[in-house]
């Protein structure tokens, strides 16, 4: 018995353990696998899943998506894929096994490196959905994305879905540089047109890659992340990549000192050292640090009979990985005048294939200053930066997924003179690979990103309102947010052309200097609900108090303006927003009762009604979406709703959602909806969402 009370304490403790270790979660996002399991599931309910991943598929609080698919009982885990270095990320590239049971789950083991890259059919005949969950590194020549396009091909072949769950760029979306890579040097270290830092998540490289493919396609976003996010911002835990990628210093170094293949100018130390034969270490820190590339100084450092530098990357939201890597060969070349690799009609070699192109082994042969390096590639590159725009999830404002993205196959349509019947650009969150060449893909989207060639995407469950008495009577409420802007008179201008009414959520802090847009739309016939003073979630969702202090001077200048004080109201995210969770203030609220809970039963009490939406024109995500855009992801989720309340926003940057207000308008009518203002004494409508 007493050998039994260790193992009976052991029993004990483990039991007081969480399933799948603590649940607590600092993190400033939440990853795609978390948004998957917590918003989404339906996308795997019932379905037999391959799995492509390895150590990185963790979510925020360090659950490898294995586990969690394993642990799911509507799910079956059929299948496992791992990329270079394997399941586990340590196996090297001579020892990685082509298939395997795995001894543990007794599931079959693929692996994509090696003799096999792509997944045959047999691989892929036991599974319904392909599941992709891999931490990328950002660069171009990392193979974990050109294992993600080669699935997406075969996934294409097979006809098995894919669906992507995202997760941050590390070194961050603003950067975006190097050489963009020319169609003949297209290798396994270079799959697609795209530069060598392509400032791409990895659920964007899915989306445009699918310009080309057309698989059927899901991106799973993530909660919160911005575009100018780098790791460091995102509160997680780094989780060692590959054998040489064990920590973020060598995640920013990756492209900094490793371009050199076949030159003689080596990395060192996991990419925080870079040089070669006969260069004088001084002479090249000298060269570079007298270059002020940002958020970098270099040491000079002897290495094994190597003269070199050592990257002191001390601001990596300023360092510029590709630029300084540019420099750094440049510089070496002016000091040992290395040989540079050459491809030939045998075969293209593995310099040129990194670089994408033979013009930079050409400069540096030609002894050009890196100036003239960068020059070289500056119009490709700006091509390319436009080119993207389409295919981009995230912008300045933290994104808040209300719905996945979703690229399906393009199905040729026969073009008609008088009106396209093409299927329409997307909704929300979607994106369809375009059919003609050069790609012009229709944009849209919400909350402050470039978005994706639309597609219909599913429309989250409602709540169904209160039909109206007449039950052949459909009624559209068409809902601004974010003013008054300069906008705002666009908008009002063909409400008023079309006879139409709308309603508007202000915010308080857009009112002064505004007061006469606000007059106007009353005068109109408008409504007016409040959207709080200063939209900013920090704020606002700390605790009930600052919501309401927060709401209640936007209110009061409303009331000034127009002499009215509001009733209704807008969450900011909305009532069912999850990213209040991450502000609220822990010593008040926590995961069972939270601070929207709080929020929303206190405005019972002082006689709010709040107003959701059940149809978006994806205007949020995005500065960058067109009118085309914006209206198809209405006449995408408008169907045969009694019912519908539209979501659009009214800011400076916002001009194509006044551009396609008229033909919204106009399709709406077609479909035999009337419109209509929201009111205190139709509450109804705050279910709608």
């Amino acid at each position: 018995m007493k050998k039994l009370i260790p193992f009976l304490i052991l029993a004990i403790i483990l039991s007081m353990i969480p399933q799948g270790g603590s649940s607590a979660n600092t993190a400033a996002i939440q990853l795609g696998s978390d948004i998957l399991f917590d918003q989404f599931h339906q996308q795997i309910e019932g379905k037999k899943v391959g799995l492509v991943t390895n150590q990185t598929g963790v979510n925020g609080q360090g659950m490898s998506t294995i586990d969690m698919l394993r642990r799911d009982r509507t799910v079956k885990l059929a299948a496992l894929f791992a990329p270079e270095y394997g399941l586990d990320g340590k196996t090297s590239a001579e020892n990685q096994v082509t298939s395997y049971v795995h001894p543990v789950y007794g599931i079959p083991v693929y692996g994509l490196y090696g003799a096999t890259r792509t997944p045959t059919k047999e691989m892929l005949a036991s599974v319904d959905v392909l599941l992709i969950d891999l931490q990328d590194v950002g660069s171009r020549t990392y193979t974990y994305i050109s294992t993600l396009q080669y699935t997406m091909t075969a996934a294409k072949q097979e006809n098995k879905k894919i669906i992507v769950l995202d997760r941050p760029n590390p070194v961050g979306g603003s950067i975006v540089d190097g050489p963009v890579l020319e169609a003949p040097y297209r290798s396994f270290i270079g799959v697609d047109t795209i530069p060598l830092a392509h400032g791409m998540t990895i659920g964007e490289l899915a989306l445009f890659f699918n310009r080309s493919i057309g698989v059927d396609l899901t991106v799973i976003p993530m909660e919160g992340y911005t575009r100018s996010m780098i790791f460091q911002d995102t509160g997680l835990t780094w989780v060692q990549s590959s054998p040489h990628i064990p920590d973020l210093a060598s995640v920013f170094g990756y492209m900094a000192t490793g371009l050199g293949e076949g030159t003689g100018i080596k990395q060192a130390d996991n990419f925080t050292w870079i040089g070669g034969e006969g260069i004088d270490s001084v002479k090249y820190a000298d060269l570079l640090n007298g270059s002020l590339l940002p958020g970098v100084v270099f040491l000079p450092e002897n290495k094994d009979g190597l003269g070199g530098v050592r990257l002191q990357i001390h601001e990596p939201r300023l360092f510029n990985p590709v630029k300084t890597g540019m420099y750094a060969l440049a510089y070496a070349r002016q000091l040992n005048h290395f040989a540079v690799p050459k491809s030939t009609d045998k075969g293209i070699v593995l310099f040129d294939k990194v670089m994408g192109s033979n013009k930079i082994g050409q400069l540096l042969e030609q002894g050009r200053t890196p100036q003239e390096i960068e020059a070289s590639y500056a119009e490709q590159l700006k091509q390319f930066k436009e080119l993207r725009k389409a295919y981009l999830i995230y912008g300045e404002e933290p994104y808040h997924p209300l719905t996945v993205i979703h690229s399906k196959p393009v199905v040729p349509q026969v073009p008609v003179v008088q009106k396209p019947t093409t299927p329409p650009a997307g909704t929300p969150g979607t994106a369809t690979p375009p059919v003609t060449k050069p790609p012009v893909p229709n944009t849209s989207g919400t909350n402050g990103t470039a978005v994706q060639p639309p597609v219909k995407p599913p429309v989250p469950p409602v709540q169904k309102p209160v039909p109206p008495a007449n039950q052949a009577d459909k009624v559209a409420y068409l809902t601004f947010d974010d003013g008054p802007s300069p906008i705002t008179p666009l908008v009002l201008d063909t409400l008023k052309k079309n006879n139409v009414k709308a309603t508007f959520f202000i915010v308080g802090s857009h009112v002064p200097g505004n007061e006469a847009i606000l007059k106007r739309a009353m005068s109109e016939g408008h409504s007016i609900g409040g959207h709080t003073y200063s939209h900013d979630y920090r704020v606002l969702y700390q605790s009930k108090d600052a919501f309401f202090n927060d709401l209640e001077k936007g209110n009061q200048l409303i009331e000034k303006a127009t002499g009215m004080k509001p009733t209704i109201f807008r969450y900011p995210g909305g009532s069912t927003n999850t990213v209040s969770l991450k502000y609220q203030d822990p010593k008040l609220y926590n995961k069972q009762q939270t601070v929207m809970s709080a929020i929303k039963a206190e405005s019972n009490n002082r006689g709010y009604i709040f107003i959701d939406w059940n149809v978006t024109n994806g205007d949020a995500r995005s500065s960058h979406y067109t009118a085309a855009g914006a209206l198809a992801n209405v006449k995408q989720q408008v169907k045969s709703q009694k019912e519908i309340v539209i979501l659009m926003h009214d800011a400076s940057t916002k001009a194509a959602t006044a551009q396609a207000l008229p033909e919204v308008i106009s399709f709406l009518k077609e479909k035999g909806y009337r419109f209509d203002v929201i009111t205190a004494e139709h509450p109804t409508i705050s279910t709608v969402k």
